[in-house]
């Protein structure tokens, strides 16, 4: 698959390595990139470093296919009744990992802890489930769902709505859940810490993975992740890059490619006072400076393809006749010049480099910018740091910072609206013009009318050049060579289907 030419020192040192033993089929060992700072709470993140882990454990009310549809998980089927008001029909025969039934009783219990838990209503991943108002018990497995406003992909919304165990969140809190989480997914977990996630099979379950035992261990750095799967120390390390493609064929184990709903950019923080972004055309040059084609087709070799808007071409919300910025230097010089920066500008970008490909893009990016006169310093944060900034818990100190325009849970365009909008980040990403269509576009239920609001903003976003748009991210993860049936669908391994083929 990867044709990179590899150096002789680095082959020899692999050479043993590609002959370790194929694991025994017991144990699935993942080498993770970052373990989720809440532990197992199943609203705790909604990040890649989460979904991961959490998706062991707990199931969603839905999944979202990689058409971006609905289907079935702990729900089989739903319909409205009227703008607010949802039908969910249970599946039956699910219990959680105590034992517990999942029925309407557990559905409703979650519902009023998402509005009414101080605990959980602070938990990252609730930002997606709100504007649930109440929930009541047609029977046994059926639930209706009343939202505070039309909600038309309230059903997708639903696939990172990870129930928790009323009885046992009652026995022992938030603190508790989170190192001994209990949810209806394919393992129980007997331990959950900074460093590493132990669990069985749960094979009460309705849905059992064919692989005894989950270990899962923190490893940070891309090279240690590698080395551990080339030496045989893990069947799994994720979260590579394209380049590491070379050395782990070489070691005699195989990479997976997952198409994900995210595209990476560095965003531009408009509002900045003084900030030389302010200005649209200095936006617009940046992105004309960054040749977004050419690092695709060299670092990320062409397995993926370039952004221009919020949304990848999987999802709903996206417009193929939006094109990206082609590479034109001499008009990004043109914009600067123009905007009152012929003689160039200095920014300073906060970036976070754990992950995968992210810290050739912005180099790139950088390199790209200095050829028309615009210095960009990489100043790298952490993952926790991000995080505080985003929730304005600590000042942002430069011009732009790294981040995804995410797509899960539901893959549609409104789901980066409320995170790059004024719906959530008024002081980075809020543009007044632009707001009432996307407040229409999140409760229009005629699908005609909802897609000419995306095309509106969609088409606003690319204009405004709100980020410096890069690529559509394809996750790269490496593999034992007899690990089957592994991929990554809207931030959901199958884990049931995982199994070793000797």
């Amino acid at each position: 698959m990867f044709k990179k030419l590899m150096g002789a020192t680095a082959a020899l040192l692999l050479a043993g390595a590609a002959n370790t033993a194929l694991a025994d089929g017991d144990t699935l060992r993942i080498a993770h990139y970052d373990m989720p700072a809440q532990f197992g709470l199943p609203y705790g993140t909604y990040g890649a470093n989460g979904a991961l882990p959490l998706f062991a454990v707990y199931d969603a009310i839905t999944f979202v296919d990689r058409k971006g549809g609905a289907v079935p998980g702990l729900a089989l089927t739903w319909e409205t009744t009227d703008e607010n008001t949802w039908i969910f029909k249970l599946r039956p025969g699910v219990t959680f990992h105590n034992g517990a039934p999942w029925n309407a009783a557990a559905m409703i219990a979650n519902i009023d802890a998402l509005a009414n838990d101080e605990t959980v209503k602070n938990q990252q991943a609730v930002r997606q489930l709100r504007g649930l108002a109440s929930a009541t018990a047609i029977d046994n497995l059926t639930v209706k769902v009343v939202t505070t406003k039309p909600d038309p992909i309230l059903h997708r919304r639903f696939a990172i709505f990870r129930p928790h165990e009323p009885g046992a969140w009652a026995d022992i809190g938030i603190e508790g859940y989170g190192r001994h989480p209990i949810g209806t997914g394919p393992y129980k977990i007997s331990i959950w810490d900074n460093e590493k996630i132990l669990g069985t099979a749960y094979e009460a379950g309705w849905n059992p993975p064919k692989i005894k035992n989950l270990e899962i261990r923190g490893l940070p750095e891309n090279a240690a992740r590698v080395q551990a799967l080339c030496s045989g120390q893990v069947d799994l390390a994720n979260q590579l890059t394209p380049d590491d493609g070379v050395t782990i064929e070489a070691c005699g184990r195989k990479i997976v490619l997952s198409a994900t709903n995210n595209t990476i950019n560095l965003i531009l923080r408009h509002m900045a006072e003084g900030s030389p972004v302010q200005d649209v055309r200095v936006r617009q040059a940046l992105n004309y400076a960054y040749n977004k084609q050419a690092f695709v087709d060299t670092v990320l070799q062409g397995t993926t393809r370039p952004a221009g808007q919020p949304t990848t071409h999987r999802m709903s919300g996206h417009f193929t006749d939006i094109g990206y910025y082609d590479y034109n230097p001499e008009k990004a010089k043109a914009l600067l010049a123009e905007a009152g920066y012929a003689d160039g500008l200095d920014l300073m970008a906060e970036i976070v480099i754990s992950t995968g490909e992210f810290k050739d893009t912005f180099e790139a990016m950088a390199a790209d910018l200095k050829k028309v006169g615009v210095y960009l310093e990489l100043r790298v944060i952490t993952i926790p740091d991000l995080v505080s900034k985003i929730l304005g818990q600590k000042p942002w100190e430069g011009d732009a910072f790294s981040m995804m325009y995410e797509g899960f849970p539901s893959a549609d365009l409104g789901r980066v609206m409320n995170t790059h909008s004024c719906l959530f980040f008024n002081k980075h990403t809020c543009f007044e013009d632009i707001q009432p269509t996307i407040s229409m576009m999140n409760s229009e239920f005629d699908m005609e009318m909802r897609e000419q609001h995306q095309r509106k903003i969609a088409q606003f976003y690319h204009d405004q050049a709100t980020a410096v748009y890069s690529h559509e991210r394809v996750q790269v993860d490496g593999l034992a060579k007899n690990l089957m049936n592994y991929t990554v669908i809207n931030r959901t391994v199958p884990y049931s289907k995982l199994e070793f083929v000797n």
